[in-house]
């Protein structure tokens, strides 16, 4: 028998082959298969018609959710790597903001400063300060340990911790610029990283900072 439309005559392998393919389709369809469950019967208005999914709808289906939701999974891993990385950007330069205001404001109160007791151009740097007051002398500015904690220690009063244990100091340096200067003035440089813990990419930030400050007269 030949086709109408373009004169082709299936052989009768072909034919056989896509009657399969579409027997293969009806077989995998959901709606058939629940109505061939019930009583037997088929729909006798559309009795060519493949009602449900088949076999390869189905796999298209599950193919685009399946790519919806691992966007959606990138797309939230990215906002929390973001949201991560300026915590702790922010972390470091409020301990760094901190560090500098709160040896400036020491040295700024200071009356002298006691260089055979301080360690200068070397990391960890030590600054020994002397004050006024009997109760804040002498003032201490140091680490508690090498990449540790900043910590002042002012005359009889405990230690004080200037940055938090989210970050270390890897870098504090201070150096005695009064020689050319008519007053006594001190430079500090302070290096203050996070603590990556977990060895992340995002979690890997260091701000380096450096001022000089001179003693009051």
């Amino acid at each position: 028998m030949k086709s109408k439309e373009s004169g082709f005559t299936p052989t009768p392998s072909l034919t056989s082959f896509c009657e399969e393919l579409i027997k293969l389709g009806d077989s995998f369809s959901f709606r058939n298969y629940f109505y061939r469950g019930r009583k037997g019967q088929q729909n006798r208005a559309t009795p060519n018609l493949v009602s449900g999914f088949t076999l390869i709808e189905t796999l298209i289906y599950v193919t685009i959710i399946g790519a919806i939701i691992t966007s959606f999974i990138s797309f939230s891993l990215s906002v929390s790597d973001t949201r991560g990385k300026a915590y702790v950007v922010s972390e470091v330069q409020a301990n760094t903001r901190v560090a500098l205001s709160a040896i400036e404001s020491r040295i700024k109160k200071a009356d002298d400063v006691n260089v055979a007791n301080s360690t200068f151009g070397t990391d960890p740097g030590y600054l020994s300060l002397t004050m006024a007051s009997s109760t804040l002398n002498p003032t201490i500015i140091a680490l508690d340990q090498d990449d540790g904690v900043l910590v002042i220690k002012e005359g009889a009063y405990a230690t004080t911790s200037i940055t938090s244990t989210e970050v270390n100091v890897t870098n504090l340096v201070f150096t005695n610029l009064t020689a050319s200067t008519t007053r006594e003035n001190i430079r500090v440089e302070v290096t203050v990283e996070y603590i990556n813990s977990n060895n992340g990419s995002i979690y890997r930030y260091s701000q380096n900072s450096r001022s000089a400050t001179s003693l009051r007269q």
